[in-house]
């Protein structure tokens, strides 16, 4: 009885995974259309400001506040996954792997979506973007573990209410992240490509 239990088990997070996965792979196939937009993340104990650019599915750059430290972000295609964190008073630059690239906090707010099974469950304009709403529950839990609102104009999401576990390293407990992901004064524009390069001027540091 013991080993068909955590047989079951197995299967219900794998099923999970896979219809995850499936959910976010279909969003990633889509044109993200190319815009800016300010970044605003409330949470338990602290507020966070940054200008977000975002070119397609897997390149934007995030420019955090100086209250926030001024860091600047870039996720281009020739990353595979991976970030590089810029500094532009010294003129460096870091290549970030997996979990250090959750410095990057919309790298982090992203990462969340893991293990969890759920969908659409309404529609509603937000700030004048269509969207499509979808609640995700880790498996075995009664309570709403992500809303996102998909903005479909944009096919990107604009809005996040998480309480959600983020994997920060192997074998070791979750992170949890809870608060308010929202992008705001959004502008649908053409992006230079050169936002999603390193300057030639800085020079990389380990």
């Amino acid at each position: 009885m013991k080993r068909k239990l955590i047989r079951i088990g197995i299967v219900e997070i794998i099923s999970a995974m896979v219809l995850f996965l499936t959910f976010t792979t279909a969003f990633a196939a889509q044109k993200t259309v190319s815009f800016t937009g300010d970044v605003l993340i409330n949470e338990s104990n602290s507020t966070i400001k940054a200008k977000l650019y975002v070119k397609g599915p897997e390149i934007r750059r995030v420019d955090m506040s100086k209250e926030a430290g001024g860091a600047i972000f870039i996720c281009p295609k020739e990353a595979r996954g991976k970030i590089w964190m810029l500094d532009p008073e010294k003129k460096q630059y870091r290549i970030l792997s997996w979990p250090e690239k959750h410095t990057d906090p919309v790298d982090a707010w992203t990462d969340i979506q893991y293990d969890m099974r759920g969908g659409a469950v309404g529609h509603e304009t937000l700030n004048e973007h269509p969207c499509t709403i979808y609640q995700f529950k880790y498996p075995g839990k009664d309570t709403i573990a992500l809303k996102m609102w998909y903005a479909e104009d944009i096919h990107y999401a604009i809005k996040r209410e998480a309480n959600a576990k983020i994997v920060v390293k192997k074998n070791a407990n979750p992170k949890i992240i809870t608060g308010r992901f929202q992008i705001l004064n959004i502008k649908v524009e053409k992006l230079d490509d050169a936002l999603f390069k390193i300057p030639s001027d800085y020079t990389e540091i380990k």
